[in-house]
C-alpha cells in the first residue's frame, strides 16, 4: 500500500500504483486540509488506492468532498468508490463530454471509444463547479479554474498560491 507524502503543512499526496506513458510514475492524489479534508483526484479504480487514501486520513478525520479534475480513468475512476465510501459529494466540471467544443463532438462521434482512450464515459458528478468558483472546507479553500485542453471538462484547482494542474501540466511528457 502506497504511504501518503506531506509536501507541506495542510497537504498530504498519494501516488496511485499506475505506471504507464500517460501517468508517470502514477496518478497523484491529493488530500488537502485537516479535519474535513478534500481529496483531489482520488485516482484509477483499485482498491488497494482507496484503501491508501482512507489510511492517510488522522483520527477524527473524514474526506468531506471528492474533486476531480477531469474524466480520465486515471482520475475520476475511484470517484464513486471513494464516495459511497466516504459518504462525500463528487464535485467536476462535469461529465465526461462536458465542455467540449463543437470540433471536438464531431471528432468523438468518429471513435468507436466514445472520445478517446482513457475517457470514463460514465463519470458524472453529484454537482459541477463553476470556473472561478471557490469552495471553503473549513481549514482549506479551492477555487475551481476551467482550464479546458486536455480535456473539454479540465479543471485546475487553486489553494492560495499552489495549483493542483491534473494533466494540464505533465512535465515528463
Amino acid at each position: 500500500m502506497t504511504k501518503a507524502d506531506e509536501p507541506m503543512d495542510g497537504l498530504r499526496r498519494l501516488l496511485a500504483p499506475n505506471p504507464s506513458p500517460m501517468t508517470g510514475r502514477g496518478t497523484n492524489s491529493y488530500l488537502v486540509g485537516e479535519g474535513a479534508v478534500a481529496l483531489i483526484d482520488p485516482g484509477p479504480d483499485d482498491p488497494a488506492h482507496l484503501a491508501a487514501i482512507l489510511a492517510a486520513l488522522r483520527p477524527g478525520e473524514r474526506i468531506s468532498h471528492i474533486l476531480v479534475t477531469h474524466a480520465h480513468r486515471d482520475h475520476s475512476g475511484l470517484a464513486a468508490a471513494a464516495s459511497a465510501a466516504t459518504g462525500a459529494p463528487v464535485l467536476a466540471f462535469g461529465g465526461a463530454t462536458a465542455g467540449r467544443s463543437p470540433l471536438m463532438e464531431r471528432l468523438a462521434g468518429r471513435e468507436p471509444s466514445g472520445g478517446g482512450e482513457g475517457t470514463d464515459t460514465h463519470f458524472l458528478p453529484d454537482a459541477t463547479l463553476a470556473d472561478g468558483e471557490r469552495l471553503d472546507g473549513g481549514s482549506w479553500s479551492l477555487t475551481a479554474l476551467h482550464t479546458p485542453g486536455h480535456f473539454g471538462s479540465h479543471l485546475c484547482l487553486a489553494w492560495g498560491h499552489q495549483v493542483f494542474s491534473g494533466d494540464h501540466v505533465m512535465g515528463w511528457s
